[in-house]
């Protein structure tokens, strides 16, 4: 793109495009750069304004990559987000006429030619075809010429008006990247002749894994009320080459490595994912320079395969008396120290058990005490590391009970309905009524067991589903008939 011209050639390329666009509309449309302070033309049509330039950060301190004709550059070329002013102008409607005012229809026009031909370097209609309106500098580039719709509040738009001291405008912001003013090649230097080269070769092969230590055990333990990841040794050959870092994936994820002890070519410890998405047999991986040998087998033990329910109102059924969890998985062994809940105010333990367990299955109550939320859950082994499983999410959520109370109301003299939620974990700050899947915005509410909400309407006659949204979680849905 060329160095000192790309600014100018993108305006006057917005400009074309925005002509071939409004003269259909109107033949004696007109398209200006002024600034607004300046009189606006006393015909119909668009004033476009660049009001300001920003350096983009996307391409702050990066080498060039060069573009389709010129090689790569080593200095960064400048990027730069330009930003316009859209304003419509047309004469003054008749106060006694109903045609409307034509600034609006111009205005629309340029939106909507923005908002159909978005990259500017892809344009090739009647009136305006990208290949011969702009320039080769611009054709060349590998960034292309984005116009987007600016989100701009009407106070950041009647600053822009206030500076130039004059009374606001209907007007709209456009942002326009990415323009690159490309640094100035230097010109090619002769090399002298090569006496001696620094050439060290090195034998390129995967890495071989010999064995695990240990091959099967949990991927993480607790230690003061945390959870922490446990440690795996690597063993084997070839885990090293210079200038390159090995990388070690479990189960598809990326293992952090450890630095002490440090890595050779022999050995390497990482530090177990504290939870993976499937199991419990874990591939091992080690990678150098994108070639990976053959895998090791990471047996996870105890391994939680999957909890029944995943959400729960926390309600009685199937009860009673309680709600009840049951964990699935192996490992388990038969006396567990219990199940942990992580989520919302903090971390909760569940120590007894409803029935016997044993190694694959485990069932608990769930605690009443909970708040609606995510939880991760893991089963926590009894004995002195207090190995933990993998994590499994469980969603607590409101409960709402049947029947739903139904009233009407008056307010600022219209009859409405008013509803009467009872239920559980009903408080809170963000609080949404769901009706036949529209959500109403209610006040917050501080009453765990009831929450009233006056609808501003009456509701029709017939069968409607509703539920609740406390602080992003939602409850069933209730059937509420209204006769």
């Amino acid at each position: 793109m060329s160095s000192n011209t790309a600014i100018k050639d993108v305006t006057r390329g917005l400009q074309m495009l925005l002509l071939s666009q409004l003269s259909g509309v109107s033949s004696a449309a007109q398209v200006s750069l002024l600034p607004p302070g300046e009189p606006m033309p006393s015909g119909l049509g668009v004033n476009l304004y660049l009001y300001r330039v920003m350096e983009s950060p996307f391409t702050k301190n990066q080498p060039w990559p060069g573009d389709k004709k010129t090689p790569p550059s080593d200095s960064p070329a400048l990027g730069l987000e330009l930003y316009y002013l859209l304003t419509p102008f047309a004469p003054a409607p008749d106060p006694s006429a109903t045609i409307g005012d034509d600034a609006h229809t111009m205005l629309g026009a340029a939106m909507l030619a923005f908002h159909q031909y978005p990259v500017l370097n892809d344009v090739h209609i009647k009136g305006f075809d990208a290949d011969t309106v702009l320039p080769q500098g611009i054709l060349n580039s590998f960034e292309q010429i984005k116009i987007r719709l600016a989100i701009t509040s009407l106070e950041e738009l009647s600053k822009i008006w206030a500076t130039i001291n004059q009374p606001y405008r209907l007007s709209v912001a456009y942002e326009v990247s990415l323009i690159e003013l490309t640094p100035v090649l230097p010109p090619p230097v002769s090399g002298s002749i090569v006496l001696s080269t620094g050439l060290n070769v090195f034998l390129w092969q995967a890495p071989r894994l010999e064995a695990l230590s240990p091959a099967t055990g949990a991927l993480a333990h607790v230690a003061g009320n945390a959870v922490v990841a446990n440690m795996l040794t690597i063993s084997g050959s070839g885990m090293s080459s210079p200038g390159q870092t090995p990388t070690v994936l479990v189960g598809g994820q990326l293992a952090a490595i450890n630095t002490a002890p440090a890595p050779t070519d022999s050995s390497i410890a990482i530090t177990l994912p504290d939870s993976l998405d499937a199991g419990p047999h874990e591939d091992v991986e080690v990678a150098i320079s994108g070639k990976s040998g053959a895998a090791l087998t990471f047996t996870v033990s105890p391994w939680l395969s999957f909890l029944t329910p995943i959400r729960t109102a926390l309600d009685t059924q199937p009860g009673p008396p309680a709600p009840t969890l049951v964990l699935n998985g192996i490992g388990f062994g038969t006396a567990p120290l219990g199940v942990r809940f992580d989520g919302p105010g903090g971390t909760t333990n569940v120590t007894a058990s409803v029935g016997a367990i044993t190694d694959r299955k485990a069932t608990i109550t769930i605690p009443s005490s909970l708040k609606n939320g995510l939880y991760q859950l893991r089963i926590v082994l009894a004995g002195p590391n207090n190995s933990v499983s993998n994590a499994r999410t469980l969603e607590v959520i409101p409960l709402l009970t049947s029947p739903i109370g139904l009233a009407v109301t008056t307010v600022s003299g219209n009859q409405v309905h008013q509803l009467t939620l009872n239920g559980a974990r009903l408080n809170g700050t963000d609080i949404r009524v769901v009706i036949d899947g529209i959500g109403y915005q209610a006040n917050a509410n501080a009453s765990a067991a009831q929450l009233v909400f006056t609808l501003g309407r009456l509701l029709a006659v017939g069968q409607h589903t509703i539920a609740v949204v406390v602080d992003g979680s939602r409850s069933h849905d209730v059937a509420l008939g209204v006769s």
